[in-house]
């Protein structure tokens, strides 16, 4: 859908079937939905024990089992493996490796796969000023005359079972221009070998930094142009932390409803708002390998229809919820189905009891009549931040968030992230970088004369 243009329709509709998801919230539905309910018991569902910071450092701290795991190679691609144990994982030509050598290891040091697939800590030398020589790299011309050694004399070395530092010990003997380069040449050198012939992998933590950046590289679309500044600007301008209470608009696969669980730790509510009549797909959200306790009990999901005060549940709802059973066998079969709808009903009483305390949005549609639509649930002084690969829909939504006096401090900001050398005597940015991370719009709701201010201290 174009994002730019006149305010699009809100998607869903009356007739949609909401999400059901379930909850610890056990309060009756809101007085706008006219259904006639038989009386029900109360869910059962506690909130889940609050993670301590032993329990929240252990998910990014060592390498687990059965889940997704982020591999950076010698190449400097990241891989994304599956670690199952008595499996083999191959990292393509960089060799493979039993997955029971990783499990269980911190993520962080690089590992180096020896000959028999064992794995060893690759030892990391201590970034040094180099000494200066007289040598310079004037006279040196790459004709490729100067390496005495062949493809195929290469190629023997492999076959014959001669290890990758071995390898790069015989092309440095056979170049002839090598001791002639500056030292800061010849460590250049040094590492484009070992990158090339040395079979090496590190762990990365599936942290937002690690996450954001796997998906903005592979598939910068899919998340919008979402770069990884740009996301941890999204949790900051929106003040997110344990215990808050957030409404969420995300269309981006679940990359920014997980990085909100993420930060939150278990606990506090999230509501996310989504277009669909059937769950949610938020298919990069596994990637963060987020435990039960940071999702249960503190993501429920409604679908746009749902936060109309005029909708009613379905007809199949209603009817289930005040058919009476006979037997026992009848009600232990309908157990499950009504709870879920019950629960869905509590989901949708918290939404309207509103005061939430920030709206994110990443989304193609119409940003202002999601904000429009949401804005009598904020809280005061909530923050509403909105997420754009494109700059002129954002200045639009900012300019009739400027005429509304619901709010104060709307600004556009454009994320910038540039990475550095950072060596002895040669700290500079890199060459190249990401063109742009996308746009950022920022407000913060205020109550007027006409609302009650109590309500939201």
């Amino acid at each position: 859908m174009a994002e730019a243009g006149t305010i699009a329709p809100v998607p869903g509709d009356s007739s949609s079937t909401p999400q059901v998801h379930k909850s610890d919230y056990t309060e009756n539905p809101p007085s706008e939905t006219k259904v006639e309910e038989a009386p029900r018991k109360k869910t059962k569902y506690g909130q889940p024990p609050v993670l301590d910071n032993v329990k929240l450092r252990a998910r990014t701290t060592f390498v687990p089992a059965g889940l997704q795991a982020f591999l950076r190679l010698p190449s400097g691609m990241v891989k994304q493996v599956t670690l199952e144990r008595g499996k083999t994982v191959s990292i393509g030509k960089f060799g493979s490796f039993q997955a029971d050598e990783i499990i269980g290891r911190p993520f962080g040091p690089t590992y180096e796969i020896k000959q028999d697939g064992s794995l060893e800590v690759m030892n990391q030398d201590v970034a040094e000023a180099l000494v200066e020589s007289e040598a310079t790299n004037e006279n040196i011309f790459d004709d490729g005359e100067s390496q005495s050694l062949s493809y195929e004399d290469i190629k023997a070395l492999k076959e014959s079972g001669a290890s990758g530092r071995e390898i790069i010990q015989k092309q440095l003997e056979g170049n002839k221009s090598y001791e002639l380069r500056t030292a800061y040449s010849q460590e250049k050198i040094m590492k484009r070998k070992e990158s090339k012939h040395l079979k090496f992998f590190t762990p990365l933590p599936p942290d937002l930094f690690t996450v954001a950046t796997y998906n903005f590289e592979r598939s910068p679309e899919k998340v919008r142009g979402m770069r990884a500044d740009a996301l941890a600007q999204c949790l900051s301008f929106s003040n997110i932390q344990a215990g808050g209470k957030y409404l969420v608009v995300d269309n981006i696969g679940g990359l920014l409803v997980g990085a909100v669980l993420e930060r939150m730790g278990g606990s506090g509510s999230v509501h996310l708002i989504h277009d669909a009549d059937s769950p949610p797909a938020l298919e990069l959200m596994p990637h963060y390998n987020l435990t039960e306790s940071h999702v249960q009990g503190v993501l429920r999901t409604m679908h746009w229809a749902a936060t109309e005060s005029r909708w009613t549940l379905p007809s199949h709802m209603a009817e289930e919820l005040a058919r009476v059973y006979a037997t026992e066998r009848e009600k232990n079969r309908a157990r499950k189905k009504r709870a879920g709808i019950e629960d869905f009903l509590a989901t949708r009483q918290q939404f309207f009891d509103g005061e939430f305390d920030s709206l994110i949005i990443a989304s193609p549609y119409e940003s202002y009549s999601m904000i429009h639509r949401l804005l009598p649930y904020l809280a005061g002084s909530a923050n509403v931040v909105v997420h754009s690969p494109h700059l002129q829909p954002l200045v639009e939504v900012q300019a009739r968030l400027r005429a509304n006096p619901a709010f104060i401090n709307v600004s556009i900001t454009e994320p910038w992230l540039r990475r550095y050398q950072v060596l002895p005597a040669r700290t500079h940015p890199d060459m190249t970088t990401s063109a742009s991370g996308g746009y950022l719009l920022h407000a913060i709701r205020i109550l007027d004369s006409d609302e009650d201010f109590s309500s939201s201290t």
